[in-house]
């Protein structure tokens, strides 16, 4: 049978989890059709795997009016009562307010376009990543086509505010819930009904260890490497005030950082004003492969978020022999023993995270055990191949394929 990705911007170069899960699950025979809200801009395009998946996923947006008043049309006409359903499940779960029916109301109208092209295609099951807008468009879409859903929950944000994203119903209406960590699903616990947490299940997010090959530690550090979005919550100004006493404490290191994002212009400045611009490279998006290189290229990764699920960017650097250093948020100890398979330091703590740095730096024989039982965690529990098993397990088990 065949079964729909859902994500609301598709594919991202920061969200190769997702492309790694569909190309897996490809792999294992399973007919996996791409949807997505919007298409992403030209700076994703980090690889030909990436321009590839783009070619494949259909789009919901732009849309013609006249083509979407015609489907409402056929939606009212051959299927009045799940037409009505959808709409009172759309404005029963809508945020309070004007604007939260309004947009509510136009995520409605993406879930007629997005439930008559998965009857089209003959789609039997929909996954949905992340549980946000497109997972509220993903439960919309299901009750007008019938169609059963499941949804991965990653966190943390969806957590922030779980009335205004129906977590309640969006669990209850579900064939499952995959949950990315154990944190992750006693959140979905805590904000939904007892009787549904039957329907929550682990699958970590993985990768494929034999991907990145495992480098020996070298004798002397001074190459620091953050990978992931420039945004808010990775704590990045943090990362350059611990740097900025290292520096004055007489440390050598050069700090590169690969991804983009909102606040890189802003990062860009505070690197200047701290005095520590010519120790840090900004390297942009970059593609599996490069980003491969970078890690190889590494004696220490950085993590210091305020917000996090399990990250994939720690898991790659673990796997790569990189020793790493990450905050006590989420469902990163799950991942991050500490002092066994990483160090773990107080997320906002610019102190802790220099000392952190600093043993590190002056360690070579705790760098070596750390990541020598990195590479073990990974490989032992965020295995992409273990994980992909589970998951086409799951999607047999809701009927979602055979």
């Amino acid at each position: 049978m065949r079964i729909a990705y859902f994500t609301n911007t598709y594919p991202r170069a920061t969200d190769t989890f997702i492309q790694r899960e569909v190309k897996g699950l490809r792999d294992r025979g399973i007919d996996v059709l791409t949807y997505s809200v919007r298409r992403t801009g030209s700076d994703h395009d980090v690889g030909p795997d990436v321009v590839e998946e783009k070619r494949r996923t259909d789009y919901l947006l732009p849309v013609n009016p006249f083509a979407l008043l015609l489907d409402n049309i056929r939606m009212v006409a051959f299927r009045p009562g799940r037409y009505l359903k959808a709409l009172q499940l759309a404005w029963r779960t809508s945020r309070p307010g004007v604007r939260g029916h309004i947009y509510q109301m136009f995520y409605f109208q993406e879930a007629v376009m997005l439930a008559l092209r998965l009857e089209k295609h003959g789609v039997s099951h929909i996954h949905n990543h992340l549980g946000d807008t497109s997972g509220t468009v993903t439960m919309l879409a299901s009750e007008l086509s019938g169609i059963g859903y499941s949804i991965t929950i990653h966190g943390p944000h969806i957590f922030f505010d779980p009335l205004h994203w129906a977590l309640r119903e969006k669990a209850a209406r579900s064939r499952f819930i995959a949950c990315i960590s154990h944190f992750c699903k006693s959140q979905m616990m805590l904000f939904t009904d007892e009787r549904d947490w039957a329907r929550f299940r682990i699958v970590h997010c993985g990768i494929a260890p034999d991907a990145y090959a495992f480098s020996e530690v070298r004798p002397v550090a001074r190459k620091l490497l953050y990978t992931g979005r420039l945004a808010v919550e990775k704590g990045i100004p943090v990362l350059f005030e611990s740097l900025r006493t290292l520096a004055k404490d007489g440390y050598d290191f050069q700090l590169v950082l690969v991804g983009d994002g909102e606040d890189r212009q802003r990062l860009e400045a505070l690197s200047r004003e701290l005095g520590i611009d010519n120790r840090v490279e900004f390297a942009g998006f970059r593609d599996q492969n490069e980003v491969r290189e970078y890690l190889r290229g590494s004696d220490i990764f950085i993590l210091p978020s305020f917000a996090e699920g399990v990250p994939v960017s720690l898991m790659e650097a673990m796997a790569c022999g990189v020793p790493v250093i990450a905050t006590y948020v989420g469902g990163i100890v799950e991942l991050v023993e500490p002092e066994k398979s990483g160090l773990m330091v107080p997320p906002s703590d610019a102190v802790s995270l220099a000392a952190a740095i600093s043993r590190l730096l002056d360690d070579y024989s705790l760098r070596r055990d750390l990541a020598a039982r990195g590479r073990e965690k990974v490989v032992g529990e965020f295995n992409l191949d273990h994980e992909l098993d589970k998951l086409a397990a799951f999607f047999t088990d809701a009927g979602a394929v055979t």
